[in-house]
This record gives structure tokens, sequence and C-alpha cells, in this order.
């Protein structure tokens, strides 16, 4: 075999390393039911979930008590309704927000949210 070979025999391989690492690591986009089902198969598989915050409900965050515990409640695209623990500071100006993106993963009674994205409408409103 020729040198030349060899060394794209090596540069392929690790193509295909990098992309198969790149695969396990991304999540999906799906609503609360999915990630519940997810969650049986794969335990702390995080995912993403677009909702609305329900402001109807209250929001636990007593930042005097414990400042990296937040708890609110979220209706995903279907309307369905689940308690999200987010274990960090609340997010200001929540409230304000028309859909938050939340990734994280389904524990037994709730959403273990990691990370919330804010999705601020008026930014895209033509005035």
């Amino acid at each position: 075999m020729k040198p030349v070979h060899i060394v794209i025999l090596v540069v392929l391989s690790i193509g295909i390393g990098i992309a198969v690492s790149f695969y396990g690591d991304t999540s999906q986009y799906v609503c609360f039911k999915q990630a519940d089902s997810i969650a049986k198969e794969h335990p702390q598989r995080k995912v993403h979930v677009v909702s609305v915050l329900n402001t109807s409900l209250p929001m636990v965050y007593e930042p005097q008590k414990d400042p990296n515990y937040f708890e609110f409640y979220a209706n995903d695209t279907t309307g369905y309704l689940k308690k999200i623990v987010y274990r960090n500071a609340k997010p200001q100006d929540l409230e304000k927000t028309d859909k938050v993106v939340l990734i994280g993963y389904t524990t037994s009674d709730h959403f273990e949210a990691v990370e919330i994205l804010k999705k601020c409408p008026s930014k895209y409103e033509k005035k």
C-alpha cells in the first residue's frame, strides 16, 4: 500500500470518529411526553423542549434560602403542563419572554432544566 493511501485512510477514520462523537452529543427537539419516554430508555439524555411559561401557577425562587434553585411550570407546544426545576439563578426578565427553550432531561416527577434559552419576540417585530 502506498503512503498516500495510508494517509487517506487515517484522515477518513479520524473524520468518521469526529462525526460519531458529535452525533452522540446532539439532542432532539421534543415535547414533554416524548422527553418522558426518552428518559425511560436513556436517563439524563438531554433534550430541547420549546415551551411557554405558565404564569397562572407559582414560581418558586428564594435567593436568600437557595440562590441556585428555581421552580416553575411550563406548557409545551402540545399544551402539556410540566413542573420545571432549574438549579441556577432565575433568568432575568423571564416573565416577559414569549417562549423558552428548555434544555435538560426528565426525572421521576419533573423536568430538570440544565439551560434555559429565552425567546423574545419584540426584538423581531416590525415597528
